[in-house]
């Protein structure tokens, strides 16, 4: 692997994880000269990181406007869930019955540093709680699944923070904690009720109330024009 493309990977790698982490929210504005010489690397690099993190749907990239953060429609967010719900469901099966003790013992560390930042240190607590589904895949021991799903799991930084209630995050640990029980057990029909339970109180968590505004907006323009000839 050439040094232009070891210096994109790592470019890549660590915007990736300031907008896993929500200090980039969306629509961040990414100048090519700031980044340049934050990384020391050319805009030739750079323009390959945003490529690499266009192609995962973390960043847009407009003609004459640069690059910036994507800002995820509500209709998008849905379908990452969506998908999440159905590969997460795989990923359990391929690990139910073979998750050892010191896999679920490190699994439990990874929830108890969710706990431990969720009120203290926002962007520790999203590196924890997304690494967390991040470890679970990997222990999948499947390269293809874990190359679907991270992307996924890196969007749903950006859903949860345009779209999330102020307090998504609060029951998360409790069900990360279910989900790791289940594995141990080795019980694969409570394993992929408590991850499915998990990712839809997620999907409630954080579109209910989005779903609710846009509800009510609709409801206010139809208004003025409902008594109109």
């Amino acid at each position: 692997m050439s040094d232009d493309t070891n210096n994109a990977q790592a470019v890549y790698a660590a915007l990736t994880n300031a907008i896993i982490e929500q200090a980039l929210p969306p629509g961040t504005k990414l100048p090519e000269e700031v980044l340049c010489k934050q990384f020391q690397v050319s805009r030739h690099i750079v323009r390959s990181a945003f490529q690499l993190l266009a192609a995962d749907d973390l960043v847009d990239i407009r003609q004459k406007k640069g690059a910036s953060v994507a800002e995820p429609t509500l209709e998008h967010g849905r379908d990452v869930l969506r998908l999440r719900m159905e590969l997460e469901d795989i990923v359990v099966r391929f690990i139910v019955g073979k998750l050892t003790k010191e896999q679920a013992d490190q699994l439990r560390a990874s929830v108890e540093m969710e706990h431990r930042y969720v009120h203290t240190d926002h962007a520790l607590y999203m590196r924890h709680a997304c690494g967390f589904h991040r470890d679970l895949s990997r222990l999948s021991g499947s390269s293809t699944l874990q190359r679907y799903l991270a992307p996924l799991l890196s969007q749903s930084s950006l859903v949860l923070y345009m779209y999330g209630r102020p307090r998504w995050s609060s029951c998360n640990i409790d069900e990360h904690m279910a989900i790791i029980a289940a594995l141990e057990e080795g019980d694969e029909r409570r394993s992929r009720s408590a991850m499915r339970m998990h990712l839809e109180a997620m999907f409630e968590r954080a579109f209910t109330d989005a779903i609710k505004d846009e509800t009510a907006y609709l409801a206010d323009v139809i208004a003025k024009y409902a008594g109109s000839p």
